[in-house]
C-alpha cells in the first residue's frame, strides 16, 4: 500500500471511531508558487475561501507538523469577503482573480492574479474545503445554485479529493460589521443560523465528507475565561486565541489530531496554562459536538479590572521588576500606513492629514528600531483596546498591501525574531476594540492602555 492509500485508510479509520468530526509576493504573470513533488506522502489541503480561511489556516502547518504529519502542502485560493456566488462565477470562467497563498515549509507565500483551475490541477489534492462568506453564512438561501456549481467543477478537476465544509463563526457581540443587523445584531442568533445553514445546505449533499466546525470552537471558547474577546475587529479572529483555536480545529478535522495533545503554540504570544487549556478544550469539544455549544471548564472569573499594565505581566507569570517601562510620547488622532507610497513612514496627523478623515479613531507611537525593542521586550495592551504594529524594511520604501501587519488584541506579546520578521522598523497605531471614534478623553484612555516594557540588562 502506498503512502497516499495508507493516509486515506487512516483517515477513514479515524472517522469510524469518532476521532474526526463529521459533519512574499508573486508576479501575476509568473506566480511564485513553491514547487513540491506530487508525493504520496504529502498531505495536501486546498481552501476555496477568503479572510476566514486565512484565519483558520494561519497556524495550521505548524500544528499539523506537531501532530505528526511528515509532509504538508497547504493552499488558500483567496478573495476578501468572497461569497459562494462569486467563487462559482470565477471558477466557471477561470478568471485570474485570486491571490493564491501556499505553505509547504512553514512560511506562507503568495501569488497574485491566479486562475482557480490552475490551482485545482497543480496537485493531487487530498482535501478541498469550501465556505460561505461570513455575512451570509447563516443565510441558506444564498448557497444555491452556486455551491452545487462549485462542487461540480472541483469534482471534475479533482476526482480523488475529499470535500470538507468550513463552518465559520458568529461575530463578536458588539461587532459593527454591516451584515450583523441581518441577525438582529445578536451573536447566538447568528451562530444558530450558521449551524442551520450547514445542516440544511451542506450535510444534505453527499459530496461533503466532513465539516470543520470552527464556528462552534470559537463559540465554545467564548464560554471560557476569554469571554467575547476572541476577534480583533468584531469578526476576524484574534491572533493569540482565535486563530490558534481555529487551527487546532482544522487539524483535528483534517487528520484526527487531538487538540488537547498538541504541544505547539504561537511563540510570539504568552499564554497561561489556563488559557492554553481553554483553547485546546474549545477545539476538542467542537470536534466531538460540532453543532452545539459546549460550556468551558475554564469559565470566566469574576471581572477584576486590572489597574495597571504591570498586572498583565504578573498574570502571565513574569515579574514586572525584570522590565523597564518605556516612556512613550504618544500622538493623539494620528496613525501610520506603511503601505502608502506617498506618506511611507510619515505619520498622518491633524496638522498633516493628507486627505484622511478617520484620524480621530487612532493614536500613534514613534517608530522604533531593533535596538529600541530587543528580544524579550513585552508589548502590553489592556482588554478593550488593540494596536496595529506597523512595519517597514526601510523607512523610504512602502510595503505591499498584503504585508501590512494586522491589529493585535492579545494582552501580552513578547518580541522575538519571529515578531520582527523582515522588518527593521516598527511603530504602533492604537485604537479601541472594536474600533470607534475617540474623544479627547478616549484618546488619553487609549494611550494609557498600551505599554512597552524592555528587559533589564
Amino acid at each position: 500500500m502506498n503512502k497516499r492509500a495508507f493516509h486515506t485508510v487512516f483517515l477513514s479509520l479515524l472517522a469510524s471511531v469518532g476521532l474526526m468530526s463529521c459533519g512574499g509576493s508573486g508576479d501575476p504573470e509568473t506566480p511564485e508558487v513553491p514547487e513540491l513533488p506530487k508525493d504520496d506522502g504529502v498531505l495536501s489541503v486546498l481552501a476555496i475561501g477568503n479572510s476566514f480561511s486565512a484565519d483558520g489556516m494561519e497556524y495550521l502547518y505548524d500544528i499539523l507538523k506537531a501532530a505528526g504529519e511528515e509532509k504538508v502542502f497547504l493552499g488558500n485560493l483567496y478573495i476578501g469577503g468572497c461569497t459562494l456566488e462569486t467563487h462559482a462565477g470565477h471558477f466557471k470562467t477561470d478568471d485570474a482573480a485570486y491571490t493564491y497563498y501556499t505553505n509547504s515549509t512553514g512560511e506562507w507565500k503568495k501569488a497574485t492574479g491566479y486562475k482557480p483551475l490552475a490551482a485545482l490541477e497543480e496537485r493531487e489534492w487530498d482535501i478541498v474545503t469550501m465556505q460561505q462568506a461570513s455575512g451570509v453564512s447563516g443565510k441558506g438561501e444564498t448557497f444555491e445554485p452556486y455551491l452545487s456549481d462549485l462542487v461540480a467543477i472541483v469534482r471534475e478537476k479533482c476526482p480523488g479529493a475529499k470535500l470538507y465544509w468550513h463552518m465559520t463563526w458568529a461575530y463578536q457581540g458588539n461587532s459593527t460589521h454591516s451584515s450583523f443587523p441581518s441577525y438582529g445584531s445578536d451573536q447566538m442568533t447568528m451562530y444558530n443560523a450558521i449551524v442551520g445553514a450547514v445542516r440544511q445546505k451542506v450535510l444534505t449533499k453527499e459530496e461533503f465528507e466532513k465539516v470543520i466546525p470552527s464556528g462552534t470552537a470559537i463559540q465554545n471558547l467564548r464560554t471560557s475565561l476569554y469571554g467575547d474577546t476572541v476577534t480583533r475587529d468584531g469578526h476576524h479572529l484574534s491572533y493569540d486565541a482565535g486563530r490558534f483555536t481555529a487551527a487546532l480545529t482544522w487539524a483535528g478535522a483534517l487528520c484526527g489530531a487531538d487538540p488537547e495533545s498538541v504541544v505547539w503554540h504561537p511563540s510570539q504570544y504568552v499564554y497561561t496554562d489556563t488559557q492554553v487549556g481553554a483553547i485546546r478544550e474549545a477545539a476538542a469539544n467542537a470536534l466531538r459536538t460540532p453543532y452545539e455549544v459546549t460550556e468551558s471548564s475554564y469559565p470566566p472569573e469574576p471581572v477584576e479590572e486590572k489597574e495597571t499594565l504591570e498586572d498583565y505581566i504578573t498574570d502571565a507569570g513574569k515579574d514586572p521588576a525584570d522590565y523597564t517601562k518605556m516612556e512613550i510620547p504618544f500622538t493623539k488622532f494620528a496613525y501610520y500606513n506603511s503601505t502608502n507610497a506617498t506618506m511611507l513612514s510619515t505619520m498622518y496627523t491633524l496638522e498633516n492629514p493628507n486627505g484622511q478623515t478617520n484620524l480621530h479613531d487612532f493614536c500613534a507611537t514613534p517608530i522604533y528600531t531593533k535596538e529600541d525593542l530587543p528580544d524579550g521586550t513585552l508589548i502590553v495592551v489592556k482588554n478593550g483596546f488593540q494596536y496595529r504594529p506597523e512595519g517597514w524594511i526601510t523607512l523610504t520604501t512602502k510595503n505591499s498591501s498584503s504585508a501590512r501587519p494586522q491589529a493585535v488584541s492579545a494582552n501580552l506579546t513578547e518580541v522575538n525574531a519571529s515578531w520582527w520578521g523582515s522588518w527593521n522598523y516598527r511603530a504602533f497605531n492604537l485604537l479601541k476594540n472594536p474600533r470607534a471614534t475617540l474623544s479627547e478623553a478616549d484618546a488619553a484612555e487609549v494611550c494609557a492602555a498600551f505599554g512597552i516594557f524592555t528587559p533589564n540588562e
